[in-house]
């Protein structure tokens, strides 16, 4: 299997991990939502007559600590998800920049022994550049997240 397949397929694969994570986002984010509903509602219920006080202090205590595990799931999930955004960008930033060699060689294969024009040899340097700053993200990011595998 060819390094560009490979990297295609991290990279689909990281994308479908970041839409499992938006949809378990969007489920905590209405979990969430539906705790504090109920804990603004229940003093209410309890004034009014429909719910019991301890019925209602107890109710209270469970929903919090259900508010308080969600919210702590929610906060774990956007660290694993942005870990997963992070990969994901610099496997892009990989790939654009082997676009940008690929093509690059291209131009300076059709440059050979002529000179170029005005425009190529802009689009050489813009290359060049794009290659080298690209190459130095993608190289933080991956020696990062090299480094952060090690350190566990």
């Amino acid at each position: 299997m060819s390094t560009r397949s490979q990297l295609q397929q991290a990279m689909a694969a990281l994308r479908l991990s970041l839409a499992e994570m938006r949809h378990k986002e969007e489920q905590l984010d209405a979990t969430i939502g539906q705790f504090r509903t109920q804990l603004r509602r229940l003093p209410r219920q309890t004034i009014y007559g429909r719910a019991p006080l301890e019925m209602a202090l107890s109710a209270m205590g469970e929903i919090e600590e259900r508010l308080q595990d969600a919210e702590a799931n929610r906060r774990r999930l956007l660290m694993i998800k942005k870990a997963a955004q992070d990969e994901l960008a610099a496997l892009e930033s990989v790939q654009q920049v082997d676009e940008a060699r690929k093509l690059l060689g291209q131009l300076k294969q059709q440059a050979r022994g002529n000179e170029p024009s005005c425009e190529t040899a802009a689009e050489i340097r813009r290359l060049e550049q794009f290659i080298a700053q690209h190459s130095r993200r993608a190289e933080q990011t991956i020696t990062a997240n090299f480094e952060e595998r090690r350190e566990r």
